[in-house]
């Protein structure tokens, strides 16, 4: 068991649609991340370039064909529910991978060994260690599109059975730089973490970079910011705080426009704002 997560390691990269991979890891690096973050992004808007890094680094050699899902097959897709804290990423994920009959994973749960040591001593990430971690849900991603395919031999749920036709995984994570979505696309070509900075649950060639052919998406789980207040005020015995928010939403690039993006306002009810999400997804999949 994992932090209360009874899927055991070999498990956690199969298909199960309502798997939380890595839940104590998960709610460990969210919870100092968050802390963290009202830090990193002050610091980072005094920056005379919001690309500390460099953003050109292409791919590397390593051999990549192991994660594809076969030429013959559509393309995997990933889909990223993306958001400021309290609008609900984790929440509206589930539902949409619930929906597609496809896995969620929550993207906290993937920081490398060396972005938890930093967040644990109170040391805030840099865009220079996100790089790797958003490289690495991307890789991830298309990994266990690949294990659906091999289990399923190659076949998918359809579409009109409520499947997308294809391999796919929903993950949670803010991305509220462009850059960071830029990377998620692979427009910004990254490589995930060395093998040593990955934990040891993850499996041995997860630091592999992903193919080209793993589409993304991503749900915007929208809010006013007195909503998100309001949801934040509303949480009992939560560190986050209001001015915490603030910085998110200092830094926040809307991505509202941008190719492949459907907004899912959270205005509403659960059960209103998961068919708000899952709409969205059928209308850029081009589902009936």
């Amino acid at each position: 068991m994992i932090g209360g997560c009874s899927v055991p390691f070999p498990q956690l990269f199969t298909s199960a649609p309502t798997t939380n991979i890595f839940l104590f890891f998960s709610n460990l690096c969210r919870n100092i991340h968050f802390h963290l973050f009202t830090v990193s992004t002050f610091s980072s808007t005094t920056r005379a370039s919001p690309r500390p890094i460099n953003t050109q680094a292409t791919m590397s050699s390593k051999p990549q064909q192991e994660l594809a899902v076969p030429s013959r097959l559509p393309d995997p897709v990933l889909i990223i529910v993306m958001g400021p804290a309290s609008c609900g990423k984790s929440t509206v994920g589930q539902d949409v991978a619930d929906h597609f009959h496809i896995p969620f994973v929550d993207g906290d749960s993937l920081h490398p060994k060396s972005n938890i040591a930093k967040m644990s001593s109170g040391t805030p990430l840099t865009d220079e260690d996100r790089l790797p971690w958003l490289a690495l849900i991307r890789s991830t991603a298309e990994r266990m599109c690949k294990e659906q395919s091999d289990e399923a031999g190659g076949k998918t749920r359809n579409e009109e059975d409520g499947g997308l036709g294809r391999t796919g995984v929903v993950i949670a994570c803010s991305a509220l730089k462009k850059w960071y979505r830029d990377i998620l696309r692979g427009v910004v070509k990254a490589d995930p973490p060395p093998a040593e900075d990955l934990h040891e649950a993850l499996p041995d060639n997860a630091q592999h970079p992903a193919t080209s052919s793993l589409k993304t998406y991503f749900v915007y789980c929208y809010g006013t910011p007195e909503l998100l207040k309001q949801r934040i005020a509303a949480r009992k015995g939560h560190f986050f705080s209001q001015t915490m928010l603030d910085s998110q939403l200092a830094v926040l690039e809307d991505p509202s426009g941008e190719e492949d993006v459907t907004v899912a306002n959270i205005d509403g009810t659960k059960e209103e704002v998961g068919e708000r999400a899952v709409s969205g997804m059928k209308k850029l999949l081009g589902i009936n």
